[in-house]
């Protein structure tokens, strides 16, 4: 898409070939008047020769005659409707030359703290009668895109959006470009979404735009911005795995770590209006599952357990969706991953399948975090560590993407009960993101010594917050180990730290019976205290 230059009154196509007035007319330039208006701006304020001018438009081995200068201004005056008495664009000093005086019209920066910018606007010269209905149609739909953002981040309208290199530090994280055509006496308007500084597109999507009431913009806002997210999410997959992408594309949304309950709603209503949407139902289905890695203590608090159906639907959505997506590397990953977690008989073709994935993908950083945690969950704890260190490597220090590969790496040292190693990165965790501090200390601390942290958050916890903690640990990540021993490892710090606060009993059964066959005193588990 070209963008425009405004000098004066008229707005100039970036190659100067055109100009549209205030009053939409408009006006075409020859070659020889191009070059002349592309040399004149390059010097504002500045007297300019005849010699000069005729340099600049003139070809090779062309007659150079000073009168052809001036008839050339005379009939460029008359298409700029510029008063040679009164000028705005081009003046005479005689005896010396021309001068241009339109200076490029400066464009308001947009507020430090925008955070997207609904623009640019193009082919509303194009559309006649309709620009009036096309204009109110992309006010509004910028007021109801509004509506899918927190309150502290804003979201501009700015029709004359410049690029980014044209606003430096102000420049948004996200622009959506609406661009109108008219087919037959139907408004229509393609969207373009597009992380605003690099200019990648995310993604594209042409709707109707003609008769829209206040009730079809806000329909077609939630579609927009579901694109959106769906764009954001699978534009990172060669730099993480999707479930992080979707993290990082709820935080363009709200600013903070995107929470599932964000990502839900959209997601469905994208399967609902499109049943063979099997990207969008794989992301649904990662979604699903991260709901357990950021609400587990709040859902095994209350009452509900909805596990069944989550696995349920689970188990649907990426069942139907495998035959189709067989050639995408990016959503057959989490479908692997997701198949292991349900354990519902699909372990063995998930870790292949996953195998076959890696040794086959041209993005470390999205399959090395899947492999390794699988390799961990299959006992291959050495093999898993390694591929979530190569995954390390490839990360920006400090993204929620090397959080992510940290928490992974502190499962898979406990396990084999690596103290020193286990010791170092749970307190980098903690050190990056204390929200979770208590909840890492708790879990991963040591159970003989446990942290003052721990300690102070034991003495303050409620029962049902300690039991939401250990079924948490226990079905994200416990109930997966293969290894006896490996499971034995990873349950002792939460086992041992709640049975010692409120007594035995305040471990659940199911997982009391997850740890039986590891109380096997042959194998070397004698540490883990009895639960029954």
């Amino acid at each position: 898409m070209r963008h425009t230059i405004r000098l004066g009154s008229l707005c100039f196509d970036e190659s100067f070939v055109s100009a549209v007035s205030d009053g939409e007319a408009l006006v075409t330039f020859t070659r020889a008047e191009t070059r002349l208006i592309k040399y004149l701006v390059q010097y504002p304020n500045q007297v300019r020769s005849r010699a000069q001018l005729l340099d600049a438009v003139s070809h090779g081995n062309e007659e150079k005659l000073d009168r052809s200068i001036d008839f050339l201004i005379n009939r460029l005056r008359q298409k700029l409707g510029d008063d040679a008495k009164n000028p705005t664009f081009i003046a005479t000093r005689y005896g010396e030359g021309y001068i241009w005086l339109a200076s490029q019209a400066k464009h308001q920066s947009l507020p430090r703290d925008c955070h997207a910018v609904v623009g640019p606007v193009f082919g509303l010269s194009h559309i006649g009668h309709k620009r009036t209905s096309a204009e109110l149609f992309a006010q509004q739909f910028q007021q109801a895109f509004q509506n899918h953002f927190s309150d502290d981040l804003e979201v501009v309208f700015d029709p004359d959006c410049p690029k980014a290199d044209d606003l430096g530090e102000d420049a948004p994280k996200i622009g959506i470009e609406l661009s109108f055509v008219l087919v037959g006496d139907q408004l229509e308007c393609v969207f373009r979404g597009y992380l605003f500084r690099s200019d990648r597109t995310v993604f594209v999507k042409r709707i109707s735009a003609s008769n829209a009431s206040p009730a079809d913009i806000e329909v077609i806002s939630g579609e927009i911005s579901s694109a959106l997210r769906t764009g954001l999410a699978t534009e990172v997959e060669a730099q993480m795995p999707l479930a992080v992408g979707m993290i990082e594309a709820g935080k363009t949304f709200t600013g903070i770590k995107g929470h599932w309950s964000e990502n839900d709603q959209g997601l469905r209503a994208q399967v609902n209006g499109n049943p063979t949407d099997y990207r969008a139902k794989i992301m649904l289905a990662t979604n699903i599952h991260t709901k357990y890695l950021q609400d587990s203590v709040q859902i095994f608090m209350s009452n509900a357990d909805p596990r069944k159906d989550d696995e349920d639907e689970i188990e649907t959505l990426v069942t139907e969706s495998l035959p189709h997506l067989q050639n995408e590397p990016t959503f057959l990953l989490p479908a692997a991953k997701l198949l292991f977690f349900i354990d519902r008989g699909y372990n063995e073709m998930a870790v292949k399948m996953a195998e076959r994935l890696h040794k086959e993908s041209t993005s470390l950083a999205a399959s090395l975090p899947v492999v390794g945690q699988m390799r961990v969950f299959t006992g291959q704890n050495e093999d898993g560590q390694r591929a979530l260190d190569q995954a390390l490597e490839l990360c920006e220090q400090g993204s929620q993407f090397e959080i992510y590969l940290m928490i992974l790496k502190c499962e898979a040292l406990a396990a084999v009960s690596d103290r020193d190693g286990l010791d170092q990165i749970l307190d980098q965790v903690c050190a990056r993101v204390p929200q979770i501090e208590v909840l890492m200390q708790v879990l991963f601390t040591c159970s003989e010594r446990p942290s003052k942290i721990a300690q102070q958050a034991l003495v303050n916890m409620p029962p049902a917050q300690a039991r939401g903690m250990v079924m948490l640990m226990h079905y994200v990540y416990g109930r997966l180990l293969q290894n006896r021993k490996h499971r034995a490892n990873a349950y002792r710090t939460p086992v041992s730290l709640f049975s010692k606060q409120f007594g035995p009993n305040i471990i659940p059964d199911e997982v009391r019976q997850v740890l039986r066959p590891c109380e096997d005193p042959d194998a070397d588990n004698n540490n883990l205290p009895k639960t029954a």
